[in-house]
């Protein structure tokens, strides 16, 4: 609908927005210019009075379909403020790096309208991706199947609700939408929200097929979709499972919707989140030159934010994995220990920074306790997180406990199969089965892992280790040779590494051995 549509005439502040002219007029009546932009704004704020709107809000709503930059928001405030005679910003307020509103009661032809504070939905904050989960609709035919629908969808919101890097909206504000055709890029402007998961419920006999939609609400792209066919003999074990397999799901691919969405932002408007999503391509590409820009932007978001434990968890992150692949400096490890401890200092119980960090100490500092503690609760804030799963896997393999790092790890794989990290679980998955002495298995994780990412360090050393293991020599170090091939810097036995990353000492003497034997350097 147009938020100047004729025949509504909005009173403020002594002032009167005309939508039928189309003019703002001051409290004698005399008609104040104003720009077409700066009118609309103020009578979207006018419109929701009381409510806090996101910059990206309003930027949809003034500037449908046209892709500007918050710059023009800002300018359009200023003359809004201007316009109104309130350039101090009492009556449209600012909302430090969220948004505006308008603070003021306000009249519709003369009726004063409600004011939204505290019966809005809340408004979603702009440094993480928003998401709300509608009513599944029932496809049964049969009223009275609702309650599966309805718990299906609480048990989904609860599980998503546990991603502290996912904003997700109350089920009372979603159920308002319950029982009717629904517009995803109304529902996206109404509750401030960038994503929305849809969803189905037939029922025939014993038998239940669930479908869910993953919807970007600006543009109506849909992101993800699956379904879900199930025996309605254990109800309950059935919704469990299909909110585990979608709060798997949607983690990973929010976040590559997010990395998208930062690309097209202008490179002259970009704050510390977006620096974050545009470091994580970067990291996941693997190579020396992509993971040296990774951190550089990282960098870049922990100077404009100091206190962005997140960026500072990732960047020590991402210098294990130079040191994993033989690319970092002597130097380049004291610094990424100290971000590493601020993070898990001031994680505010954040998985991502947990799970980074914690991975971290344990890998550059040495502290196998406090990266285990870290990762156990990263694991109980969000237990259906593929890359959380993943890095506790990797420090129980460090800690020697190779049974339950496979049943980590086979986790981390069942929750995200297509995840952009499946060579890092694989691996991983790998040297576990060497620790158990179950080389044939290690040998097949290895072997899936490499083409997956060739430059990969891990999975080359899983190969070489699994094939000596089984007495076949010249496997082994033909198996070093393309190891050096795809990493001619960081194909090295790395002894003291090994020795104090294992605390299985006689693993770690086995492991050294094969990649002795096979021909590595020192």
């Amino acid at each position: 609908m147009d938020e100047t549509a004729a025949g509504t005439v909005l009173g403020f502040a002594g002032v009167t927005l005309d939508g039928a002219r189309g003019c703002l007029r001051s409290p004698d009546g005399a008609e104040v210019a104003i720009a077409p932009k700066p009118f609309a704004l103020l009578t979207v704020l006018a419109r929701n009075a009381g409510r806090m709107m996101s910059k990206d809000a309003l930027l949809d709503a003034v500037w449908p379909g046209v892709h500007v930059t918050e710059d023009s928001l800002f300018q359009a405030v200023r003359e809004a403020r201007r316009a109104i005679g309130d350039e101090a910003g009492r009556v449209l307020r600012s909302v430090p790096r969220r948004g505006y509103l308008l603070d003021t009661p306000v009249t519709s032809d003369g009726v004063s309208l409600p004011i939204m504070r505290g019966t809005s939905p809340p408004n979603p904050p702009t440094d993480r991706p928003s998401l709300v989960v509608l009513p599944f609709e029932n496809l049964s035919g049969d009223p009275e199947q609702a309650y599966f629908a309805d718990g299906m969808v609480e048990d989904i919101t609860t599980a998503l609700s546990r991603i502290r890097s996912i904003f997700v909206i109350a089920r009372n504000s979603a159920f308002t939408y319950r029982g009717g055709a629904v517009d995803v890029r109304e529902v996206g402007r109404a509750l401030g929200v960038r994503y929305v998961l849809e969803g189905s419920v037939r029922r025939v006999g014993g038998r239940v097929r669930i479908g869910c939609r993953l919807v970007e609400a600006t543009t109506g792209h849909h992101l993800w979709a699956e379904r879900f066919d199930g025996d309605l003999a254990d109800v309950f074990a059935l919704q469990d499972r299909v909110a585990e397999a979608v709060a798997g799901a949607i983690e990973p691919n929010l976040r590559l919707a997010e990395i998208e969405r930062a690309r097209r932002k202008p490179t002259e408007n970009l704050d510390a989140y977006d620096l974050y999503l545009r470091a994580l391509p970067h990291h996941h590409a693997k190579t020396r030159q992509d993971s040296d820009a990774c951190l550089a932007l990282l960098d870049r978001a922990i100077a404009l934010d100091p206190r962005f434990s997140l960026a500072k968890a990732f960047a020590a992150y991402s210098v294990v994995q130079q040191e994993v692949q033989g690319w970092s400096m002597p130097t380049d490890r004291d610094a990424a220990i100290r971000l590493a401890r601020e993070a898990l200092a001031d994680s505010q119980d954040n998985p991502e920074t947990l799970r980074c960090a914690g991975q971290a100490v344990t890998w550059l500092a040495q502290d196998r306790e406090r990266g285990w503690a870290a990762l156990q609760r990263a694991t109980v804030l969000n237990p259906n997180s593929a890359a959380v799963a993943g890095s506790a896997a990797w420090v129980l393999n460090y800690l020697g406990e190779a049974d339950c790092a496979m049943g980590m790890f086979q986790r981390a794989i069942r929750l995200s199969p297509l995840d952009p990290e499946m060579a890092f679980f694989l691996s991983g998955l790998g040297f576990a089965h060497l620790m158990a002495r179950r080389y044939d298995d290690a040998l097949e994780a290895g072997l899936r892992s490499i083409p997956l990412q060739p430059e990969r360090a891990t999975g080359h050393r899983v190969v070489v280790a699994a094939w000596h293991a089984l007495g076949r020599l010249d496997e082994a170090r033909a198996a070093a040779l393309r190891y050096r091939a795809a990493n001619p810097t960081g194909a090295r036995v790395f002894v003291d590494r090994v020795i104090w990353l294992f605390a299985d000492a006689h693993f770690a003497a086995v492991l050294i051995q094969a990649l002795r034997e096979a021909g590595l350097p020192e």
